[in-house]
């Protein structure tokens, strides 16, 4: 099976194709496409903090309102769980990467049972795409589907099955058959695609990230508290359950 590395490393070829055959402009994806991109021979979508945020194209001017504070969810943010859970848990993240895809395939699936289930933690999701344009791409893949009400059922397919779509020479038809498989109305989630039109609601979470010092995927914050990185689901049991102990 290929790396998520290799993968990243020829993503030149992949997004490309992507991007064109969305028409999706140049400018457009420019918008946040400059962040960092898969240009050194071994990228490293992990732990290690990407650029400052001064190396970044998004320089927001203002903090919006609803994101002064971290724990209040955008209009448009995916949230998973009870509104009602003592815990709220921020996760950045992107498709890219390989650490964020060992989150989402082997800690949170343990965080949903225990934590998310129970009603105890609902989970934000933000897009964070530090990997250039296809990893830019793809965050509007998910948006797209989140437009549908199928965001947490295209982000599961789009890590289990990354080894597919990124060595898809037929990239669009592949993602159109997701969406398929998920019961969406393929020519909305096409559309969506091809006209760009969650490219602001990325903009805005990479904005927030940045206000709040985010430099590495995944990073989260549970109940404020920061946890950078894939780690074990025992370290984020260990936060969820001081957070649980604090609201009684």
């Amino acid at each position: 099976m290929k790396s998520i590395e290799s993968m990243c490393r020829r993503a030149g070829g992949w997004h490309t194709r992507f991007t064109f055959v969305l028409s999706l402009s140049i400018g457009v994806l420019l918008i946040l496409g400059g962040l960092i991109g898969c240009s050194s021979p071994v990228p490293t979508p992990t732990n290690t903090p990407v650029p400052p945020a001064e190396t970044a194209t998004l320089q927001p001017d203002t903090t919006p309102e609803a994101t002064k504070e971290p724990l209040v969810p955008l209009d448009d943010d995916p949230v998973l769980g009870s509104p009602d859970a003592p815990v709220t848990m921020i996760e950045y993240s992107e498709y890219l990467c390989s650490f964020c895809r060992a989150f989402a395939l082997e800690t949170f699936p343990l965080i949903k049972e225990q934590y998310i289930d129970t009603g105890q933690v609902k989970l934000i999701f933000r897009d964070f795409p530090v990997h250039g344009e296809g990893s830019v791409a793809m965050a509007m893949v998910a948006e797209c589907a989140a437009d549908q009400d199928k965001f947490w059922e295209m982000n599961k397919t789009l890590y289990d099955r990354v080894e597919e779509w990124a060595a898809s020479e037929e990239l669009l038809q592949t993602l159109i058959g997701y969406a398929d498989e998920l019961s969406m109305d393929t020519d909305v989630f096409s559309s969506c695609l091809q006209e760009g039109t969650t490219i602001d609601r990325i903009r805005e979470d990479y904005e927030i990230a940045v206000q709040e010092g985010v430099n590495a995927t995944p990073t989260f914050f549970v109940n404020g508290t920061l946890v950078r990185g894939a780690v074990p689901f025992e370290d984020f049991q260990t936060v969820i359950e001081d957070e649980l102990a604090k609201s009684g």
